[in-house]
């Protein structure tokens, strides 16, 4: 049985039982609506019409926020089972991960699979189009091939950042503190760089959370060269996915058990 086939017959019976408690799925998504659409009214209400940030008008601030709903959606629902790794280390569950071929960033899309990533795919794409009304972006083909082209390598990036962040806990045991951190800074990641410290700013660049949001909508909807980001994000998702080869490697490596 080849990885996409033990994948989709995975996903299908998860969905399949969560979809079952439709309270609980719609309680689920009843909370990422109202979260997200609380952000999206903040903006919209707070600038106004004519209103800007750093010279980012109101829309291109809410397909910002849109973007990254979009790439999160992967993460959402392939890797929900992220947030269980440090528990598995605790109680020793983790050592199948050991005795099972495959790379164990395969294996743990294979535990979970939750179709919450669906609501942030289509809520994070409504804002991009809402951003983008009444301008000649919304009805661009090329702009939206663009964006189809940048969100894969933006989600990977993304999805390294996170699993990096898990990870520490194969040292030090315990990997909440790690994600709430990075947790904030990829919320942050979702504004233009420029409303902060040229310090912070430059540490965005070196995450490199630049290139989750901001280098994508500069060359979308500013006069940043398109193919040259596209090419640099193909390079630093490349990157991410080797840093996080090897970090996960050496962790694995260094895990004693749960008692060690």
């Amino acid at each position: 049985m080849t990885f996409a086939t033990a994948y989709l017959r995975m996903a299908r019976a998860d969905a399949a039982a969560k979809l079952e408690n439709r309270a609980d799925f719609g309680l689920i998504m009843l909370g990422v609506i109202s979260t997200s659409l609380a952000s999206m009214l903040t903006v919209y209400f707070m600038l106004g019409a004519s209103g800007t940030v750093m010279g980012w008008s109101r829309g291109e601030l809410i397909f910002m926020q849109g973007f990254m709903f979009t790439i999160f959606a992967p993460q959402s629902s392939c890797f929900n089972s992220m947030y269980w790794v440090e528990i598995w280390l605790k109680n020793g569950n983790f050592t199948r991960f050991y005795t099972r071929p495959g790379h164990p960033l395969l294996l743990l899309m294979l535990e979970k699979f939750h179709p919450q990533g669906f609501i942030c795919l289509f809520t994070g794409l409504a804002y991009c189009i809402f951003g983008l009304w009444n301008t000649p972006y919304l009805s661009d083909g090329m702009f939206w091939l663009k964006f189809i082209i940048m969100v894969p390598f933006a989600a990977i990036v993304l999805l390294s950042v996170n699993m990096m962040a898990v990870s520490c806990c194969f040292w030090l045991g315990e990997s909440f503190a790690m994600q709430v951190m990075m947790g904030k800074l990829t919320d942050m990641s979702r504004y233009p760089l420029e409303i902060f410290p040229k310090l912070t700013r430059y540490a965005f660049m070196a995450l490199p959370l630049g290139g989750i949001v901001w280098w994508p909508t500069l060359a979308l909807l500013r006069d940043a060269n398109v193919w040259s980001t596209i090419a640099l994000m193909g390079l630093i998702a490349a990157g991410s996915l080797y840093a996080l080869h090897w970090q996960w490697k050496l962790g694995m490596r260094h895990w004693a058990g749960s008692g060690g």
